[in-house]
C-alpha cells in the first residue's frame, strides 16, 4: 500500500510540473514570438532531468539553440537527446558569449541552484549581459511545498531540523540529506533582474512558480 501511495504522489508532482512547464513555456511563446533567424541560449540545458520537458522539446527552431552548462555528463546526454542545437561547456556565472550576442537567453530552475555571496547576482547579470532577451524561471520560495524535496514547509525550516525531517518523511533527495538551494521570493528575483517583469505561474492553490522575463524594445517592431 505504501509503495502504492507513494507512486500516486509521484505521478501527481509529475502532473503539477508538466502543467506547470506548459504554462512557462505558453508564456515565452506569447511574449517572445519565436523567429527563425534567433539565436537562442539556453543556461542550464541537461539530458538527465525533465525530458519532454525542457526547451528543446518544444521551441520551433532548435537548431538556433546553444546549449550548456557546466557538468558534462548533463550536456553529453542531452547531445544524445537532442541533437540539433549546439552545446558549450560553461560556468552561467562567467558566459563565454559578447554582449547582447542571444536574442533570447533561456534558464528554467537553474538560480536557485547556484549557491556563494553574490554569485546569483553575477548569474543575473551575464544572462542580462548575452542576452537581448531574457526568461529566467524559479520556485517561489513562498510556496509552502518545496519541489526538489518533496516535502510542504521544508524550506522554512532551521537546516538543524531540516535533516531529520527529511529522514523521517522524504520520497525524492536521499533521506537525511539536504541539498542546499538558494529558493528566491518575487521581490529578490524582481531585485536581480531590475528591467524584468516578474510573472507568478499557478497550476494548483499558489504560484509554484516564478519567471522573470525581458523583451527587448525592438521586438515589438
Amino acid at each position: 500500500m505504501a509503495e502504492t501511495k507513494d507512486s500516486a504522489f509521484r505521478r501527481a508532482l509529475k502532473n503539477v510540473s508538466h502543467r506547470s512547464r506548459t504554462r512557462k513555456f505558453d508564456l515565452l511563446n506569447r511574449v517572445f514570438c519565436p523567429r527563425p533567424e534567433d539565436r537562442v541560449l539556453d543556461v542550464g540545458a541537461s539530458g538527465e532531468v525533465f525530458l519532454q520537458y525542457s526547451l528543446e522539446d518544444i521551441y520551433p527552431f532548435p537548431e538556433r539553440i546553444v546549449a550548456g552548462g557546466y557538468e558534462a555528463h548533463e550536456i553529453l546526454a542531452a547531445r544524445r537527446h537532442y541533437p540539433q542545437p549546439r552545446y558549450a561547456l560553461f560556468d552561467g556565472c562567467a558566459l563565454p558569449f559578447p554582449d547582447q550576442s542571444f536574442d533570447l537567453v533561456f534558464s528554467n530552475a537553474v538560480i536557485e541552484h547556484i549557491l556563494g555571496p553574490g554569485r546569483q547576482e553575477k548569474f543575473a547579470q551575464e544572462v542580462m549581459r548575452v542576452g537581448r532577451s531574457w526568461f529566467v524561471t524559479t520556485p517561489n520560495y513562498w510556496y509552502p511545498f518545496e519541489t526538489h524535496h518533496h516535502l510542504p514547509f521544508f524550506q522554512f525550516l532551521p537546516r538543524p531540523i531540516q535533516m531529520p525531517y527529511n529522514r523521517l518523511l522524504g520520497t525524492h533527495i536521499p533521506k537525511g540529506t539536504v541539498q542546499e538551494l538558494g529558493l528566491l521570493s518575487a521581490r529578490q528575483l524582481h531585485r536581480l533582474f531590475p528591467t524584468s517583469r516578474i510573472a507568478k505561474v499557478r497550476v494548483t492553490f499558489w504560484p509554484e512558480t516564478l519567471v522573470a522575463y525581458h523583451l527587448h524594445p525592438a521586438r515589438g517592431r
